[in-house]
């Protein structure tokens, strides 16, 4: 099955590439830029989705490019963040164990279907929330690093609420997964 490059596939890609300048951008502590460019790459993931839908152009590689572009914006995000001591390293190594572990999983069984319509991965609450919650630690910490706002407790909490949610989201799709594989051998 060959797949033509298309516009959402493009927007895709295009935040991908911005993992780059994004990194680069906090590595320099140019956090102006890295947080107009992250900005960006939110809404580009907003918009290639909804094209996807709206022009009924989601393709298997899309399936696959989307949520690694999420993966990879995000935890090189968070690398750099906890590198410079802003986020703490058990949330790093618990979000990047668990992406890891969905990523490799997931492109497996995408690139193992015939047809898009026939992938049946979908994102669970405790993933979305997780996400939702990964963005809001790193929302905070560039409110403290712009000293706009930040409160350690709520900070803290938020952290362990973090984790937490990723371990629940990592178990979740380790569930639905197992129940595929069950109905597939029926």
């Amino acid at each position: 099955m060959k797949e033509k490059l298309n516009i959402p596939n493009s927007i895709t890609i295009f935040r991908i590439i911005l993992v780059v300048p994004i990194t680069i951008c906090l590595i320099k502590n140019q956090y102006r830029s890295a947080v107009l460019l992250f900005f960006l790459a939110a809404l580009s993931d907003v918009l290639d989705g909804w094209l996807a839908r709206k022009l009924k152009m989601q393709t298997r590689i899309g399936a696959v490019l989307d949520p690694l572009a999420d993966k990879l914006m995000l935890n090189y995000t968070f690398v750099v963040l906890t590198i410079k001591s802003y986020i703490p390293l058990m949330l790093f190594a618990t979000i990047l164990t668990k992406d890891i572990i969905l990523v490799v999983g997931s492109t497996i069984e995408v690139l193992s279907v015939n047809e898009i319509s026939n992938i049946k991965i979908k994102a669970s609450i405790t993933g979305k929330i997780s996400t939702f919650l990964q963005v809001i630690v790193i929302t905070l910490v560039f409110l403290k690093i712009f000293r706009i706002y930040f409160d350690s407790i709520l900070f803290s909490f938020l952290v362990y609420t973090t984790m937490v949610f990723a371990i629940f989201s990592l178990l979740s799709y380790i569930k639905d997964y197992l129940k595929r594989v069950r109905e597939d051998e029926k």
